[in-house]
């Protein structure tokens, strides 16, 4: 009996270690998306920012928004102050000071941490929403991009008014 539990035990840590977002480089995340046409998740943060720990140890270990993000979205998990030279729309972008240039090109130069963008390279829409999210307040953004709702002209406004989406179990 001893050993079945242990064993159970070990599968049961084995599938939690496996369950966690798929996160990928910028670049790479871009490439695919332009190939299969899903949109990137960035989540900007830096090493000493309180909320953007909390987010990774609470919203981004939820089973429900990992398998959705997965199924969805590229993600990115972005270092506002790393030092990586990155490539995007011909440009390379670095860290010439405190916070990697890119990061204040994606966060139109309103420097806040955590912030989590939804980017969608074939209408070159960059949506960066700042702040800590939860399993609840990140869904509606998970839904509103990840089943392309902004291809149908739908406002973000329109789509909170009517926003009945199922929720995370």
């Amino acid at each position: 009996m001893k050993k079945i539990v242990i064993s159970l035990l070990l599968v049961i840590s084995g599938m939690t270690a496996f369950s966690q977002i798929n996160w990928v480089s910028f670049e790479r995340a871009m490439a695919q998306s332009k190939q299969d046409g899903k949109p990137v998740l960035v989540d900007v943060y830096t090493d000493w920012c309180g909320w953007c720990k909390r987010l990774d140890a609470t919203t981004y270990q939820d089973s429900a928004v990992i398998a959705y993000i997965n199924a969805n979205f590229h993600a990115v998990k972005f270092n506002a102050e790393g030092s990586d030279k990155i490539s995007y729309h011909d440009s390379l972008y670095t860290n010439t000071g405190k916070t990697h240039d890119l990061a204040k090109k994606l966060l139109n130069g309103k420097l806040s941490y955590p912030t989590t963008i939804f980017m969608v390279e074939k209408f070159n829409m960059v949506a960066p929403i700042p702040g800590y999210l939860t399993r609840e307040t990140i869904q509606p953004y998970l839904f509103y991009f990840g089943e392309k709702v902004y291809e149908m002209n739908t406002t973000w406004e329109s789509f909170m008014k009517g926003f009945m989406a199922p929720k995370f179990k």
